[in-house]
């Protein structure tokens, strides 16, 4: 056994005055945020903010060598990846450069930093949501021979490879599908096939979220009745909040606020044309959000993906009302000008995503079965 400042030295980042600007335009020299580490990302291989020449000599930043694993300590506990090239990074993130005093294959220790649950009080570096230096350099862990750690790297390597394989497939079949749609319907705001256009009013029925009178501070309790705001539907998926809940008895008497599966809920507030497909039951349509429930003339996953498409999210922006904040309403949305194809076009659209989510489905299968053995041989190697 070994402790993390016995195998290495913890430097820390930093991050350089944001108010001076001479320190940030056009910058040459990358540096790492959290935001740069990805979860199945092994090496940064690009960084969303570069840093100048004078903002490594004046702040006194220290630089990280290549082939150095790094680490998030800060937040998002535990964001592991390894440096391509020499780099720099913010105070939220631990550099682990070798002592020199053990042998160290940076390829094992990104492996084992990642199966590592930082946030357990075991680990005796917990401060928070926080890893302190200090402990964090105390936490203790065997260091196996350099043969082992290559072999056990080798391993692992191989089937995060598979893995990243794997979700490539899937992201590809999902441009695959966006690509289809754009084919079949072309943009919906300029309307290349000349289709029909009619309100949204004659394709669903619309309502909007109750009155914030409707629901008091006693309503709300925790892991019954999630309620979706706006801040709960990212990238087109529901992420409800199981601490935003309502009991079932304020869930029976608000019936009409219901979201039933295949409904859309969509956002009335701030970002315009955020919306999804509602996929389970028992949730309800918050304040800030409007229900949209197709009378059958179109899909609600058509719908849903005609209100977000870029252009007519666009356009929703226009005609939002209020200064402070842009908002909708209910004769607003009506109004949404939706293209109607032929249901022929409908039909071989839904047919393609149908033999679509049949592939995908497949490769769903197989990322969980290499998931499960990676976890089950990290559980093995670093337990």
């Amino acid at each position: 056994m070994a402790r993390l400042d016995e195998i290495f030295n913890l430097q820390m980042g930093k991050t350089p005055s944001r108010n001076n600007a001479d320190y940030w335009t056009e910058g040459q020299y990358n540096w790492i945020s959290i935001a740069d580490l990805g979860t199945y990302q092994k090496y940064v291989e690009a960084t969303k903010e570069k840093i100048t020449e004078s903002a490594v000599q004046e702040s006194g930043i220290k630089s990280v060598p290549a082939n150095t694993v790094i680490m998030s300590f800060k937040l998002s506990l535990g964001k592991t990846a390894i440096t391509k090239e020499s780099v720099y990074t913010n105070e939220a993130i631990m550099a682990f450069i070798p002592t020199g005093k053990y042998a160290v294959l940076p390829d094992y220790f990104y492996h084992l930093f990642s199966a590592k649950d930082w946030s357990k009080e075991t680990n005796r570096a917990v401060m928070g949501t926080t890893l302190n230096k200090a402990t964090l350099g105390a936490v203790s862990i065997v260091v196996p021979p350099l043969d082992e750690q290559r072999e056990i790297a080798a391993v692992l390597d191989k089937i995060s490879d598979l893995i990243a394989k794997r979700r490539q497939q899937l992201d590809k079949l999902d441009e695959l599908v966006k690509s289809r749609f754009i084919e079949l319907f072309g943009d919906p705001v300029i309307n290349p096939h000349r289709w029909d256009k009619v309100p949204l009013s004659e394709l669903a029925d619309i309502r909007i979220g109750p009155f914030g009178s409707l629901l008091h501070k006693e309503d709300y309790v925790l892991g019954e009745h999630p309620l979706v705001n706006p801040s709960h539907i990212v990238d087109g998926k529901i992420s409800a909040d199981e601490k935003l809940t309502v009991s079932a008895e304020k869930y029976s008497e608000m019936g009409a606020y219901h979201l039933l599966p295949d409904d859309v809920v969509m956002g009335r507030r701030g970002e315009m044309g955020r919306c999804a497909v509602v996929e389970q039951e028992g949730l309800l349509c918050g304040t800030g959000s409007l229900l949209i429930r197709s009378r059958g003339d179109v899909r609600p996953d058509y719908l849903q993906k005609i209100i977000s498409f870029p252009s007519f999210k666009k356009t929703i922006e226009g005609m939002a009302v209020g200064q402070t904040m842009p908002n909708l309403n209910v004769p607003i949305v009506s109004a949404f000008q939706i293209i109607k194809p032929p249901v022929e076009i409908q039909e071989a659209y839904y047919a393609f995503v149908e033999q679509t989510d049949k592939s995908k489905l497949a490769i769903q299968k197989s990322l969980k079965q290499l998931e499960t053995l990676k976890k089950a041989l990290m559980q093995e190697y670093f337990s």
